[in-house]
């Protein structure tokens, strides 16, 4: 029995933020005794071929925490908000069909979850996002024809405005999985 080929596509994971709420570097943070940056780079490496990750200048020591394959990518004005970190990570992703953004301080979503997601997006999504319980969560997955208006995003909304602004083409992900809704802002939310 042969298995399926990988996907093509790339996991865009944004880890420039300050952890102010949390209180200290939450990348470090052990999760299932692992620092949380290298578990969840290794979720989404089940699933895609490539794992980018989006850091901000002087986070090159971070790289110490993940022992596996991924590329980095420094978002230089990481601070203008969120949109910044998904315009460098998406300039960096060359000639990928489609990425799926995710965030590194969600370690609860589901690698099923993100399957499905590629699965959409290979299947010719231009958007596709996962839904439970009549909510949508993160991560979201984008065809590499929004390439360009990723790179144009401003602030700290991420990819809500584009999401919105192309509502019809987006693919909901009907998943049963929790975690597409728990991120890790503050020490609390680990329990």
């Amino acid at each position: 029995m042969t298995e399926a080929p990988e996907p093509p596509g790339a996991a865009l994971l944004l880890a420039a933020g300050g952890s102010t709420r949390f209180g200290s570097d939450k990348r470090k943070l052990l999760f299932n005794e692992e620092p949380l940056l290298s578990y969840v780079v290794a979720l989404y490496e089940r699933v895609c071929p490539r794992v980018l990750v989006v850091v901000k200048p002087g986070d090159e020591r971070i790289q110490g925490l993940v022992n596996r394959p991924c590329e980095w990518v420094v978002a230089r004005d990481a601070t203008e908000g969120m949109s910044r970190s998904i315009a460098a990570g998406v300039r960096a992703l060359d000639s990928a069909p489609w990425v799926i953004i995710g965030l590194v301080d969600m370690p609860y979503v589901s690698p099923d979850t993100v399957s499905q997601i590629a699965r959409t997006l290979e299947a010719g999504a231009i958007i596709a996002r996962p839904r439970s319980s009549g909510r949508t969560g993160n991560p979201v997955g984008f065809n590499s024809r929004l390439f360009g208006p990723l790179m144009d995003l401003k602030g700290d909304r991420g990819a809500r405005v584009l999401i919105d602004d192309h509502i019809r083409d987006v693919v909901d992900v009907e998943v049963r999985d929790q975690g597409i809704f728990r991120d890790i802002d503050r020490p609390e939310d680990l329990t």
